[in-house]
């Protein structure tokens, strides 16, 4: 066994491990918070077909994740613990499924160095904690792609493998929708164009029994949803997938490049390995079609995400597996000259950033910082914990180059790094989260009082209070949808609706971004607004009854 891709099993269990930190941590705004909220919902509701946010109909995506988060919810309580479990779950088997692709496709080592690296990677361990639908999308293609590899490298196994691998594409698509299909689809037509030898195993792909099952995992919710619902397939077909793709209508544009920064910053600490191991199978695609395989699938959807109109950083973790098993094959072979120089001017760099960081917390209480709802003791703890953690990730990359194994010393750095970001976040709650805000308006607001959001949205208000927002003023964002029914009409105002306040039926609490509190305070009547109250960088208002 080569000692560079050398990991033992406690530090890829330590990484496994990470989410648990933060599992109870309080909800993020904006995606964490709702990606938690429409579970609670479901699961209150028990509505099992038809999502809601703030009690209105939310059919922008599928509905797996807000099944797995109901189911746990349902279980065990809300909570943000029940709510982040299944995320946390789904990690666990994106990175057996990393581990098992890895381990017969090359070999056990293999498989363990690119589990930790995808399980250490900073997007990927983001996005365990952030809530969103990337990484369960990410996950269900990972056994995707690793099911199609296994019918086409060992035919003997398609009985199994072929409809498996149709299982998984309908779960990915129940997790983010057409891409589920579309992203295997191309990409196994690219790879027996490519390679003569997997040309006959690929009709085994084309399996009776797996399309069946694949229909019946995925189209009676569509059936179902379309029923209640008859302009759902066009919001979601067509709105959610080709407008968002080829047009600008959701303001999500970026520069071409914009991946080409994402990818290699998401993959930190294994950048260096990832670049090694891409560039030598690239040099020579035919030499090793099964490493082939894997980054052309990175190439694949990295390509069709820097054509879209619409791009978030996000969109890059559907690779970040096959990435990671490029970066175990570099670190097992040794990586080019040129990657570890890079290797260790990432180092480099990252220690200044620690430098900076140190003078920054010795500056601090001296700086005329702008208002963001944070004291100075706050700020400094930040601070120090941003310091250590680019100093523990410098340490990492710069001795990596010289070290007997090397995958060792970037799984611990980022296994360290990994806690500290998941402390920081822990630390940085009351300028990320609204569960102050909200658990202030469930302690104060009343049978007959309403709760408003002025020119923004707060996801945790209603997960923390239990209780839909019953206005939101000059706010619309995800509701755009739920705002085309007459019957939701009432929901959404502007300026009127609050020069009309106070209303005599109860009080107001309203939330907003505390930037908007000037501008607001104009706004209504004087001496309606009876109390203000900061959290973070929101304040509430609370308007007095008629």
């Amino acid at each position: 066994m080569k000692a560079g891709a050398a990991v033992p099993a406690w530090l890829l269990a330590a990484a496994l491990a990470l989410p648990l930190l933060v599992l109870g941590s309080p909800l993020i705004e904006i995606d964490d918070a709702r990606y938690a909220e429409v579970p609670r919902a479901m699961s209150a509701s028990g509505d099992w077909v038809l999502p809601t946010l703030n009690a209105m109909p939310y059919v922008e995506k599928p509905p797996l994740w807000y099944w797995l988060g109901a189911a746990s919810i349902k279980a065990f309580g809300p909570s943000e613990a029940a709510a982040r479990l299944p995320m946390l779950l789904l990690a666990l088997l994106g990175a057996g499924g990393v581990f098992w692709l890895g381990s017969w496709l090359y070999s056990p080592n293999i498989g363990r160095s690119a589990a930790l690296a995808a399980s250490t990677a900073g997007l990927w361990l983001f996005l365990v904690h952030n809530l969103t639908l990337d990484l369960p999308v990410s996950v269900f293609l990972l056994w995707t792609t690793a099911l199609v590899l296994r019918t086409l490298e060992k035919p003997a196994d398609a009985p199994w493998a072929a409809p498996a691998a149709w299982a998984a594409a309908a779960l990915a698509f129940l997790s983010k929708g057409l891409i589920s299909f579309l992203f295997p689809v191309l990409w196994t037509v690219v790879l027996i164009g490519l390679f003569p030898k997997w040309r006959r195993p690929a009709l085994k792909l084309l399996s009776p029994l797996g399309a069946v099952i694949a229909l019946a995992l995925a189209a009676p919710w569509f059936l179902a949803v379309q029923a209640r619902r008859p302009d759902f397939f066009h919001t979601f077909f067509i709105e959610q997938h080709f407008q968002r793709y080829l047009t600008p209508k959701y303001s999500r544009g970026a520069p071409w490049w914009f991946y080409l920064a994402v990818l290699p910053a998401g993959l930190l600490p294994w950048t260096a390995p990832f670049l090694s191991g891409m560039a030598k199978t690239l040099r020579r695609p035919f030499s090793d079609p099964r490493a082939a395989a894997l980054a052309l699938w990175v190439l694949g959807v990295v390509a069709f995400f820097t054509t879209s109109h619409s791009k978030l950083a996000t969109y890059a973790l559907p690779v970040l597996p096959h990435a990671a098993l490029l970066a175990a094959l570099s670190l097992e072979d040794g990586p080019a000259k040129w990657a570890w120089r890079l290797c260790r001017g990432l180092g480099v760099l990252l220690l200044a950033g620690a430098a900076v960081g140190v003078l920054l917390y010795l500056r601090l209480p001296h700086l005329s910082l702008p208002p963001i709802g944070a004291d100075a003791v706050l700020l400094r703890r930040l601070v120090a914990l941003g310091t250590a953690l680019l100093l523990i990730l410098g340490a990492a990359q710069a001795y990596a180059p010289s070290a007997r194994r090397p995958a060792l010393a970037l799984g611990l750095g980022g296994v360290l790094a990994g806690a500290l970001a998941y402390a920081c976040v822990t630390v940085a709650a009351p300028l990320i989260s609204a569960k102050e805000l909200s658990l202030a308006v469930k302690a104060s607001a009343r049978p007959g009082d309403q709760v408003w959001t002025y020119d923004s949205y707060l996801h945790g208000l209603q997960f923390y209070t239990g209780r839909p927002v019953d206005k939101m003023v000059y706010f619309v964002g995800e509701f755009h949808y739920a705002k085309r029914d007459e019957a939701n009409a009432e929901r959404f105002g502007d300026d009127d609706e609050v020069r009309a306040l106070p209303r005599k039926e109860g009080r107001t609490f309203v939330a907003m971004k505390t930037a908007r509190r000037a501008h607001f305070e104009t706004v209504p009547p004087k001496g309606a607004i009876t109390a203000w109250r900061e959290f973070g960088p929101w304040s509430l208002a609370e308007v007095r009854a008629r």
